[in-house]
C-alpha cells in the first residue's frame, strides 16, 4: 500500500479463530482435497500452502491452473474469518489471477492480504510461490454476508 492509502480496520480480529485455523481446523470439499494447510494468520493476513501432488499435474508435467486458483480462492475468503462477526459468511464475488510461471513439484504457497475492508465488502491481494519462485498474483472481492438469526 502507498503512504496515502487508507489502512483497513482490524479492531474485530479474533485470535481464537486464527489459532483454530493454525491448529488444523477441519477443511472440507476442494480445500480438503487439495490438502491446504494454513501456516500463518495475523490481522488481515494469511499464508497457506499445499504439496503439489502427481494428480495435480497435466500431461506437460506442470500443475493445472485450477490448483493455484483453488488455493487463491480459499485464502481469499478464509483470511476474513478472524475479522468478521461470528456466523458471518465471506463469499467470493470475483477474483482475477495472473499466472506468471509454471508450477512444478514441491510446495505451492500463497499469501493473502486484506487491502480494503468494510462491513459488507473486502478486497484482497494474493501472491503465490512455488519453491520460492513467484508463480501467480491475484486480487479479488468478497461479500460479507451478515449472520442469520440464531447463528451468531
Amino acid at each position: 500500500m502507498t503512504e496515502t492509502s487508507p489502512q483497513p480496520n482490524f479492531d474485530r480480529y479474533d485470535q481464537r479463530i486464527a489459532e483454530a485455523m493454525l491448529s488444523g481446523m477441519a477443511l472440507t470439499g476442494l480445500p480438503d482435497y487439495l490438502g491446504i494447510v494454513v501456516t500463518e494468520v495475523g490481522p488481515g493476513k494469511m499464508t497457506a500452502e499445499l504439496d503439489v501432488r502427481k494428480e495435480f499435474l497435466n500431461p506437460f508435467g506442470t500443475a493445472h491452473g485450477g490448483v493455484l486458483a483453488g488455493l487463491a480462492d480459499h485464502i481469499l475468503g478464509a483470511v476474513l474469518l478472524p475479522l468478521i462477526p461470528s456466523g458471518a459468511w465471506p463469499a467470493s464475488n470475483e477474483f482475477k489471477i495472473n499466472y506468471l510461471a509454471p508450477v512444478y513439484e514441491g510446495t505451492l504457497r500463497a499469501s493473502s492480504e486484506v487491502i480494503s475492508l468494510s462491513k459488507r465488502i473486502a478486497v484482497m491481494r494474493i501472491d503465490a510461490f512455488n519453491n520460492s519462485r513467484l508463480v501467480g498474483a491475484a486480487q479479488g472481492t468478497v461479500t460479507i454476508s451478515a449472520p442469520r438469526a440464531g447463528q451468531a
